[in-house]
């Protein structure tokens, strides 16, 4: 029986990014948690933002660097005890790389959670990838694809769009169906060239568990809450325990 008081490491989400797609995640997290009682459960500390400023903008060069926002956010889950970093984002992953680098905290990187469960499906050499513009743009996935000799299949610009229109959908409150209907469209399209998909949205993730296909769905969100329970869970060598753990996604982890 686990002890959470001794056998287990607090996860710290920083989220808000956006906020229903935090709040999938947790529920996600909660669900990937073996327990039957409130005591088999993890420690966990979030810290939601939804004032981070708009990642896509400040790539783009016409908003503000959200890297202070994120430091703070880190700063106060260290400050609360967090051994274990996660962020349900997938497009905030382009800065956080510089974040997390010399802190005392284990990063879990969601891009590598997705494609560890891409292979682990073992789907086919191409997957689909349904991301922001900017994840696309900063090849992130691509990359991680390719090291595990995966190739990224991309919307085509029409049904990127849509995706665009989707994503702003959801982070408006809006996930009825025909939001619903135009994801399966997207999925429908991608379907005559692959057999799988990363949904590398966590606004994507909101919707899924409504969302039927002939092509099989990986979710990132669901992946890096399974990851997370996992590394919780993870017994620690002594020579490590209270020691500084990093790892995040990029060249130095590869």
């Amino acid at each position: 029986m686990l002890d959470p008081t001794t056998d287990s490491r607090t996860i710290g989400i920083l989220g808000g990014m956006g906020p229903a797609a935090t709040v999938d995640f947790y529920d996600k997290l909660v669900r990937s948690t073996p327990g039957s009682r409130d005591q088999e459960h993890l420690r966990v500390i979030l810290w939601s933002d939804p004032t981070v400023p708009d990642r896509i903008r400040a790539l783009e060069g016409t908003g503000p660097d959200p890297t202070p926002w994120l430091e703070q956010g880190v700063a106060h889950l260290l400050a609360c005890g967090a051994e274990i970093l996660v962020v349900p984002c997938n497009t905030i992953h382009i800065y956080l790389s510089q974040v997390v680098r010399n802190k005392d905290i284990e990063f879990i990187s969601i891009i590598d959670a997705a494609v560890d469960a891409a292979v682990d499906a073992q789907v086919d050499d191409s997957i689909g990838l349904l991301a922001t513009d900017a994840t696309l743009a900063s090849c992130l996935y691509q990359r991680a694809l390719e090291a595990r000799g995966l190739e990224a299949i991309l919307p085509s610009s029409e049904m990127q769009s849509l995706l665009k229109n989707i994503i702003g959908q959801v982070k408006a409150g809006n996930t009825g169906q025909q939001v619903r209907d135009d994801v399966r469209t997207i999925l429908k399209r991608l379907g005559g060239t692959v057999t799988a998909a990363i949904a590398a949205c966590t606004e994507i993730s909101v919707i899924l568990a409504h969302i039927d296909s002939d092509i099989r769905i990986i979710d990132p969100s669901l992946a890096l809450a399974r990851k997370a329970v996992e590394r919780a869970q993870a017994p620690l060598p002594l020579d490590v325990r209270g020691h500084h753990l990093h790892a995040s996604n990029g060249e130095e982890n590869r």
